[in-house]
């Protein structure tokens, strides 16, 4: 299979490229390095990089920095937009736009994250963002056409090997589940890399 990683170099898109090199063709796409460059909160820098990758079957979305972590009586509205912009708007502008781009039977994996269940002081910002990230992934599945899916995954924190426990995950066990999502058969599920954690009923 032909996969897009958005993010392709961070903690966690290195270890989904890495896996995925095994047995797909892989198209690193990043802000400032990869196969393809792109902004991904830009629709144009967007538009660019689907029109040079071309058709595929699969795209990941895993890029950071997508969020803002601040006490909830410091939190502006343009911490709240930075956020909604960044994690929501812009992974659903890749579904959106790339749904044209992928082939039948293809797939989307986005990325949300554990604070949507598990909050601190300085995540209300983001928690709310996760949320709506996986809403927005079960609310869709059933609409695409041509058999195509859509799945997220949900990391808890990211540490080295062997310092994972109950809410800590290394990346490489977070990647095992983008795998999954590319090379299985399910749509509209939260992938939940929680460490441990209890998961809510779905």
């Amino acid at each position: 299979m032909k996969v897009i990683v958005v993010g392709a170099s961070g903690r966690i898109g290195s270890k989904v490229t890495e896996a995925l090199s095994k047995g797909h063709e892989v198209i690193r796409v990043g802000a400032h390095s990869g196969d393809i460059l792109c902004d991904y909160t830009n629709e144009q820098s967007v538009r660019a990089m689907l029109a040079q990758a071309g058709k595929f079957d699969a795209l990941i979305s895993v890029a950071g920095g997508d969020s803002q972590f601040k006490r909830y009586s410091d939190l502006t509205d343009d911490d709240f937009q930075f956020g909604f912009e960044r994690k929501f708007l812009a992974q659903a502008r890749l579904v959106r736009l790339g749904e044209s781009f992928a082939r039948d039977n293809g797939s989307f994996t986005l990325t949300s994250g554990f604070l949507s269940h598990y909050p601190n002081e300085a995540s209300i910002a983001t928690g709310p963002l996760n949320s709506a990230v996986d809403a927005f992934v079960s609310n869709t599945a059933p609409l695409l056409p041509r058999n195509l899916r859509i799945n997220v995954v949900s990391p808890a924190p990211i540490v080295e090997p062997g310092q994972e426990r109950q809410g800590l995950v290394t990346a490489a066990q977070t990647a095992d589940m983008y795998v999954d999502a590319v090379e299985g058969d399910f749509s509209g599920k939260v992938l939940r890399a929680w460490g441990g954690l209890p998961s809510p009923s779905e």
